[in-house]
Protein backbone atom coordinates (compact mmCIF):
# COMPACT_ATOMS: atom_id res chain seq x y z
CA UNK A 1 0.00 0.00 0.00
CA UNK A 2 1.11 3.65 -0.34
CA UNK A 3 0.96 5.69 2.48
CA UNK A 4 -0.32 8.98 1.85
CA UNK A 5 -0.77 12.02 4.68
CA UNK A 6 -2.80 14.65 3.03
CA UNK A 7 -1.67 18.73 3.90
CA UNK A 8 -4.65 20.78 3.38
CA UNK A 9 -5.68 24.00 5.93
CA UNK A 10 -9.75 23.37 4.11
CA UNK A 11 -10.77 20.24 6.02
CA UNK A 12 -13.74 20.29 3.56
CA UNK A 13 -11.79 19.90 0.75
CA UNK A 14 -8.82 17.23 2.94
CA UNK A 15 -11.73 15.01 3.06
CA UNK A 16 -12.72 15.29 -0.59
CA UNK A 17 -9.53 14.30 -1.59
CA UNK A 18 -8.83 11.77 1.52
CA UNK A 19 -12.16 10.14 -0.36
CA UNK A 20 -10.93 10.52 -3.42
CA UNK A 21 -7.56 8.43 -2.46
CA UNK A 22 -9.58 5.70 -0.89
CA UNK A 23 -11.57 4.93 -3.91
CA UNK A 24 -8.31 3.83 -5.83
CA UNK A 25 -6.81 0.63 -5.13
CA UNK A 26 -3.20 0.39 -3.37
CA UNK A 27 -3.29 3.88 -1.67
CA UNK A 28 -4.62 4.44 2.14
CA UNK A 29 -4.57 7.67 3.52
CA UNK A 30 -2.95 7.85 7.42
CA UNK A 31 -3.26 11.32 8.22
CA UNK A 32 -4.39 14.70 7.16
CA UNK A 33 -2.62 17.85 8.53
CA UNK A 34 -4.01 21.54 8.16
CA UNK A 35 -1.85 23.48 9.60
CA UNK A 36 2.53 23.65 9.94
CA UNK A 37 2.97 22.11 13.19
CA UNK A 38 0.77 18.89 12.21
CA UNK A 39 2.31 18.76 8.97
CA UNK A 40 5.48 18.73 10.34
CA UNK A 41 4.23 16.07 13.07
CA UNK A 42 3.14 13.47 10.15
CA UNK A 43 5.95 13.70 8.11
CA UNK A 44 8.48 13.16 11.43
CA UNK A 45 6.35 10.38 12.52
CA UNK A 46 4.44 8.85 9.98
CA UNK A 47 6.97 9.14 6.87
CA UNK A 48 4.57 8.63 4.20
CA UNK A 49 5.58 7.66 0.68
CA UNK A 50 3.49 10.32 -0.84
CA UNK A 51 2.10 13.88 0.35
CA UNK A 52 -0.98 15.67 -1.21
CA UNK A 53 0.08 18.96 -0.63
CA UNK A 54 -1.61 22.44 -1.01
CA UNK A 55 0.66 25.90 -1.34
CA UNK A 56 -1.84 28.08 0.44
CA UNK A 57 -2.02 28.28 4.32
CA UNK A 58 -2.54 31.01 7.06
CA UNK A 59 0.77 30.00 8.84
CA UNK A 60 3.02 28.70 6.05
CA UNK A 61 3.92 28.93 2.76
CA UNK A 62 3.51 25.65 0.66
CA UNK A 63 6.57 25.86 -1.06
CA UNK A 64 8.90 26.52 1.89
CA UNK A 65 7.02 23.19 3.62
CA UNK A 66 8.27 21.59 0.01
CA UNK A 67 11.43 22.31 0.28
CA UNK A 68 11.75 20.92 3.71
CA UNK A 69 10.12 17.29 2.69
CA UNK A 70 12.88 17.45 -0.16
CA UNK A 71 15.27 18.03 3.11
CA UNK A 72 14.00 16.22 5.27
CA UNK A 73 11.76 13.40 4.21
CA UNK A 74 13.86 12.48 0.74
CA UNK A 75 12.04 9.04 0.12
CA UNK A 76 8.55 11.17 0.29
CA UNK A 77 7.12 12.24 -3.06
CA UNK A 78 4.95 15.27 -3.07
CA UNK A 79 1.56 15.82 -5.51
CA UNK A 80 0.68 19.60 -5.64
CA UNK A 81 -3.17 20.19 -5.21
CA UNK A 82 -4.00 23.66 -4.79
CA UNK A 83 -5.40 27.16 -7.09
CA UNK A 84 -2.55 28.69 -7.34
CA UNK A 85 -1.64 29.34 -11.21
CA UNK A 86 1.22 31.41 -11.11
CA UNK A 87 3.66 30.45 -13.30
CA UNK A 88 6.73 31.27 -10.78
CA UNK A 89 4.97 29.37 -8.44
CA UNK A 90 4.69 26.40 -10.87
CA UNK A 91 7.93 26.59 -12.20
CA UNK A 92 9.63 26.65 -8.10
CA UNK A 93 7.24 23.54 -7.51
CA UNK A 94 8.96 21.60 -10.46
CA UNK A 95 12.63 22.68 -9.44
CA UNK A 96 11.64 21.78 -6.08
CA UNK A 97 10.71 17.97 -7.13
CA UNK A 98 7.66 17.97 -7.38
CA UNK A 99 6.00 14.55 -8.94
CA UNK A 100 2.83 16.44 -10.24
CA UNK A 101 1.03 19.68 -9.80
CA UNK A 102 -2.82 20.02 -10.22
CA UNK A 103 -5.26 22.80 -10.44
CA UNK A 104 -8.12 22.85 -7.93
CA UNK A 105 -10.90 22.45 -8.79
CA UNK A 106 -10.09 18.40 -9.57
CA UNK A 107 -12.30 15.94 -10.64
CA UNK A 108 -12.08 12.09 -9.53
CA UNK A 109 -10.92 11.02 -13.29
CA UNK A 110 -8.04 13.56 -13.27
CA UNK A 111 -7.32 12.95 -9.59
CA UNK A 112 -7.16 8.58 -10.56
CA UNK A 113 -5.09 9.18 -13.48
CA UNK A 114 -2.46 11.37 -11.73
CA UNK A 115 -1.98 8.70 -8.61
CA UNK A 116 -2.33 5.86 -10.83
CA UNK A 117 0.77 7.21 -12.72
CA UNK A 118 2.41 7.51 -9.79
CA UNK A 119 1.76 4.13 -8.59
CA UNK A 120 3.46 2.89 -11.66
CA UNK A 121 6.17 4.87 -10.98
CA UNK A 122 6.40 4.24 -7.53
CA UNK A 123 6.14 0.42 -7.90
CA UNK A 124 9.27 0.41 -10.71
CA UNK A 125 11.29 2.86 -8.36
CA UNK A 126 10.74 0.37 -5.23
CA UNK A 127 11.66 -2.77 -7.72
CA UNK A 128 14.82 -0.62 -8.97
CA UNK A 129 15.87 0.12 -5.46
CA UNK A 130 15.18 -3.32 -4.05
CA UNK A 131 17.50 -5.35 -7.08
CA UNK A 132 21.41 -4.68 -7.09
CA UNK A 133 21.12 -0.49 -6.51
CA UNK A 134 22.23 0.12 -10.40
CA UNK A 135 20.10 0.39 -13.07
CA UNK A 136 20.06 0.63 -16.77
CA UNK A 137 19.46 3.03 -19.01
CA UNK A 138 15.89 1.49 -19.84
CA UNK A 139 14.86 1.69 -16.51
CA UNK A 140 16.06 5.37 -16.17
CA UNK A 141 14.04 6.21 -19.38
CA UNK A 142 10.86 4.36 -17.62
CA UNK A 143 11.33 6.65 -14.50
CA UNK A 144 11.44 9.60 -16.80
CA UNK A 145 8.76 8.71 -19.36
CA UNK A 146 6.58 7.06 -17.00
CA UNK A 147 5.88 3.31 -17.00
CA UNK A 148 3.75 1.91 -19.15
CA UNK A 149 1.91 -1.24 -19.94
CA UNK A 150 4.07 -1.09 -23.30
CA UNK A 151 6.45 1.31 -22.64
CA UNK A 152 7.75 3.07 -25.74
CA UNK A 153 8.13 6.82 -26.76
CA UNK A 154 5.66 6.89 -28.50
CA UNK A 155 3.23 7.18 -25.21
CA UNK A 156 5.32 9.74 -23.72
CA UNK A 157 3.63 13.07 -23.41
CA UNK A 158 5.81 15.66 -22.32
CA UNK A 159 4.69 18.42 -20.14
CA UNK A 160 2.11 20.96 -21.40
CA UNK A 161 0.91 18.19 -23.73
CA UNK A 162 -2.42 17.14 -22.92
CA UNK A 163 -3.72 13.91 -24.74
CA UNK A 164 -7.02 15.18 -25.14
CA UNK A 165 -5.81 18.28 -26.71
CA UNK A 166 -3.27 16.55 -28.76
CA UNK A 167 -5.86 14.25 -30.37
CA UNK A 168 -8.38 17.54 -30.72
CA UNK A 169 -5.64 19.37 -32.23
CA UNK A 170 -4.50 16.67 -34.80
CA UNK A 171 -8.14 16.13 -35.80
CA UNK A 172 -7.89 19.66 -37.06
CA UNK A 173 -4.80 19.35 -38.73
CA UNK A 174 -5.85 16.11 -40.80
CA UNK A 175 -8.90 18.11 -41.74
CA UNK A 176 -7.09 21.26 -42.53
CA UNK A 177 -5.00 22.74 -45.26
CA UNK A 178 -1.87 20.40 -46.01
CA UNK A 179 -0.05 23.51 -45.15
CA UNK A 180 -0.56 25.83 -41.74
CA UNK A 181 0.27 28.30 -39.48
CA UNK A 182 -0.07 28.20 -35.54
CA UNK A 183 -2.01 31.42 -36.07
CA UNK A 184 -4.01 29.61 -38.65
CA UNK A 185 -4.45 26.12 -36.59
CA UNK A 186 -5.19 28.39 -33.29
CA UNK A 187 -8.10 30.21 -34.76
CA UNK A 188 -9.17 27.17 -36.36
CA UNK A 189 -8.75 25.06 -33.39
CA UNK A 190 -9.98 27.79 -30.46
CA UNK A 191 -6.80 27.57 -28.99
CA UNK A 192 -4.03 30.47 -28.27
CA UNK A 193 -1.19 31.02 -31.48
CA UNK A 194 1.29 29.71 -28.31
CA UNK A 195 -0.91 26.63 -27.33
CA UNK A 196 -0.85 25.80 -31.52
CA UNK A 197 2.88 25.60 -31.82
CA UNK A 198 3.38 23.99 -28.91
CA UNK A 199 1.40 20.89 -30.48
CA UNK A 200 2.67 21.71 -33.62
CA UNK A 201 6.21 21.18 -32.37
CA UNK A 202 5.01 17.80 -30.72
CA UNK A 203 4.16 16.59 -33.50
CA UNK A 204 6.77 17.75 -35.41
CA UNK A 205 9.05 16.09 -32.85
CA UNK A 206 6.92 12.67 -33.22
CA UNK A 207 7.10 12.80 -37.16
CA UNK A 208 3.63 13.51 -37.82
CA UNK A 209 4.61 17.20 -39.54
CA UNK A 210 7.45 18.89 -41.22
CA UNK A 211 8.23 22.51 -40.17
CA UNK A 212 9.73 24.91 -42.77
CA UNK A 213 10.01 28.57 -43.02
CA UNK A 214 7.96 30.72 -45.12
CA UNK A 215 9.02 34.63 -46.02
CA UNK A 216 5.62 35.24 -47.64
CA UNK A 217 4.81 38.50 -49.86
CA UNK A 218 6.26 41.23 -47.77
CA UNK A 219 9.67 38.73 -46.71
CA UNK A 220 8.87 38.25 -43.18
CA UNK A 221 9.47 35.05 -42.30
CA UNK A 222 7.30 32.51 -40.61
CA UNK A 223 7.22 29.50 -39.38
CA UNK A 224 4.70 26.60 -41.56
CA UNK A 225 4.15 23.18 -40.51
CA UNK A 226 3.20 20.44 -43.17
CA UNK A 227 1.97 16.65 -42.80
CA UNK A 228 4.10 14.24 -43.83
CA UNK A 229 1.32 11.78 -44.68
Amino acid sequence: MIRVVIIEDDLRIAQINRRFVEKIEGFEVVGIATDEQQAHEHLDILAPDLVLLDLYFPDMNGLDLLHYIQKNNPLTDVIIITAAKEFDTVREAIRGGVYDFMIKPVVFERFQEKLKSYQKYHQHMTLLGGANKQVDQEGIDQLLWGVNDSPDKDNYLPKGIDKITSEKIFSFILSGPEVLTAEELGKKAGFSRTTARRYLEYFVAKGELIADISYGTVGRPERIYKRTK
